[in-house]
């Protein structure tokens, strides 16, 4: 077993895969670095470090520039690999562009991976920060408005096994930090059909998310709506809920309709 670096416990860890990818960490963070800041940001041997850099910069995904390394542009291209991958991308991308015309709040849709929440469609303004993308992105399920939306729907073995894995943290004083606590939020929102985080995740943050189910009953993600929380109030959220409501309407119709069976191909299902 081997501790991870957010204090959670992992099986058979590599650690000089986890060295390569905290030096990826770290030049993100710092926006590019020298060999020797990041020997001394990561305590290593400097020949260890510029033997993973070396590693790293071979397969693309750091480039030296004037004895700077910086991120390759290899990531962008796994980035859209990611995102275009997924069946409903198009649908998702359509959707989300609407909801951002008919609301004032930003958009996006986020989806859970290893008991995770990842933003995959959208452009909130702090998505882009280094920080964020550390250790912002993931979030944990119980503090987002998206995660709870998408966890509701899922069994309670499903959601204790995310809890074991990742704990529940506080990511701010208003954070859900106990399984009773979880379990009656994920109740809330199964009865009102939404999800919210009222700081949460991060201070001063609002958010309301919508599940996104499967044609086969499975959930997608969340479509999400985010803003300042100052700017919420009981019409706000109304107004919000019911624009959330028919874009997921709309999300979901949009994907059925694609294994609704062609001319010639009744005996065509959804493939698993």
């Amino acid at each position: 077993m081997t501790e991870r670096p957010d204090g959670t416990v992992g099986k058979q860890v590599l650690q000089t895969t986890a060295a390569s990818l905290r030096l990826v960490d770290d030049i993100l963070e710092l926006g590019g670095a020298s060999l020797s800041e990041l020997v001394e940001t990561t305590g290593l041997a400097r020949s260890t470090v510029h033997s993973h850099l070396t590693t790293l910069a071979e397969y693309g995904y750091v480039v030296n520039e004037d004895n700077r390394y910086h991120l390759g542009a290899k990531f962008c291209h796994l980035g859209d690999y990611v995102r275009t991958g997924k069946e409903y991308h198009r649908i998702a991308e359509e959707v989300i562009a609407q909801l951002a015309e008919e609301s004032t709040m930003e958009v996006d849709f986020a989806i859970e991976e290893h008991g995770r929440v990842v933003s995959l469609y959208g452009n909130l303004d702090f998505s882009n920060i280094p920080r964020f993308l550390i250790d912002g992105s993931p979030f944990h399920v119980h503090t987002t408005a998206s995660g709870k939306a998408i966890i509701a729907h899922y069994d309670e073995d499903r959601v204790r096994a995310i809890i074991d894995r990742w704990g529940l943290p506080a990511a701010t004083e208003r954070s859900i930090t106990t399984e009773s606590e979880l379990f009656a939020e994920l109740e809330r929102v199964r009865e009102q059909g939404y999800a919210e985080n009222r700081g949460e995740a991060i201070e001063g943050f609002w958010a309301m998310g919508k599940a996104v189910r499967s044609p086969r009953g499975g959930v997608y993600g969340s479509l999400n709506l985010s803003g300042p929380e100052y700017l919420v109030d009981d019409e706000v959220r109304a107004t919000q809920a019911e624009l959330l409501t028919r874009a997921v309407e709309t999300f979901e119709h949009e994907v059925e309709q694609l294994y609704q069976p062609s001319s010639g191909d009744e005996g065509e299902t959804e493939p698993e």
